[in-house]
């Protein structure tokens, strides 16, 4: 198995998007055509709005991770918050989470960032025992108001 991490590239639209809807399924969540090309646009124009890594196996795209940095009223420096982190069901327990993470890792230390960070819902059992091998539960509970807007 030849295992690769890159930056998402604009010929990944396809196989990117096969992935992506399948993370929001996962989510139980439907996908919205607008939302979705908004994302691809943001995660293929080059600026630091928001990056995306994906991994290949064998030439074929098997899991993404989403993540942007942020300025921290705490700190000096940036943190950097993994927002979306997806593998291929087929691919999964074979490093690919783990490498994805450590590429981002990678990115927030060439950043100088203090902190990474991410979230995820409690009852993601399998993720959570990932996570809980590579980094620190924080005691922190999120709190979120849904805002509707007009366009």
């Amino acid at each position: 198995m030849e295992m690769r991490t890159r930056h998402l590239q604009e010929s990944d639209r396809s196989e990117w998007q096969e992935l992506y809807y399948a993370y929001l399924a996962f989510y139980e969540s439907e996908p919205i055509d607008e939302a979705t090309n908004i994302l691809w646009t943001r995660l293929t124009a080059g600026s630091a709005e928001i990056q995306s890594s994906v991994i290949e196996v064998d030439g074929k795209l098997v899991g993404f991770v989403h993540y942007h940095f942020q300025l921290s009223s705490w700190s000096h420096s940036s943190h950097c918050y993994l927002e979306d982190l997806y593998v291929d069901e087929q691919f999964r327990n074979r490093g690919i989470a783990s490498a994805l993470i450590e590429e981002v890792k990678r990115a927030a230390l060439e950043r100088h960032c203090s902190e990474l960070f991410w979230i995820t819902r409690s009852g993601n059992a399998t993720a959570r025992r990932l996570y809980d091998k590579v980094a620190t539960q924080s005691d922190f509970v999120r709190y979120e108001i849904l805002l509707e807007n007009d366009k």
